[in-house]
């Protein structure tokens, strides 16, 4: 096992023990209606590092991976249709951008007044949670489907996708923010052939 593949691996455990953590902090296994507006914040937040630390992990893995070649198959399916399926399939994975999977407040689909007081929606939450653990349940096929749509943007020309430092690192738990600090400059590395590879 290499040393990317070793930390990749490490970091997707701790993401996981993170994640039991969000989950028992909301009582998932109960599947509550609501949440109280001050848990909702703790639990959006903590979902929102949690998302930037696991799709950086995953974009690492994909940068490891050797895929093989595409076969084309003779098919009636029009390729853009098939891009939209990988699309919907890995494209909250894609692109390294310091917020993704868009903003976490309006998610609840509250009004403004709504928001203000009282308990908030558990739903959105908890599907944010369930997502992130499917991810990490089999994170090799998500990463191999990163690996392919990663290879198209540089065959395309795109210029290299660039991790910013992750701020609040210190909300963390201790190992978790060592491996979210490290991710950055990793990424940094697995990079530097984008531009000169293919």
């Amino acid at each position: 096992m290499s040393n990317s593949s070793a930390f990749v691996s490490h970091g997707i455990a701790h993401a996981q023990r993170a994640l039991s953590a969000v989950a028992a902090m909301t009582n998932a296994h109960l599947n509550p209606s609501t949440l109280k507006r001050t848990l909702a914040q703790r639990a959006r937040a903590e979902l929102a590092r949690l998302e930037i630390i696991i799709r950086r992990l995953l974009t690492l893995m994909a940068l490891g991976l050797v895929l093989p070649p595409v076969s084309i198959r003779a098919s009636s399916v029009h390729p853009s249709s098939t891009a939209r399926i990988e699309t919907k399939a890995s494209g909250r994975l894609t692109g390294l951008s310091p917020r993704l999977m868009g903003p976490d407040m309006d998610r609840d689909g509250l009004s403004a007044a709504a928001r203000s007081c009282g308990p908030v929606q558990a739903a959105p939450i908890l599907a944010r949670l369930a997502a992130l653990q499917e991810l990490l349940a089999a994170p090799e096929a998500h990463a191999r489907r990163l690996a392919r749509k990663l290879e198209r943007q540089r065959k395309a020309g795109d210029p290299a996708p660039m991790a910013l430092p992750m701020t609040r690192t210190h909300r963390l738990p201790p190992e978790l923010g060592a491996i979210a600090t490290a991710l950055p400059e990793l990424l940094r590395d697995a990079f530097k052939s984008w531009e000169s590879s293919g």
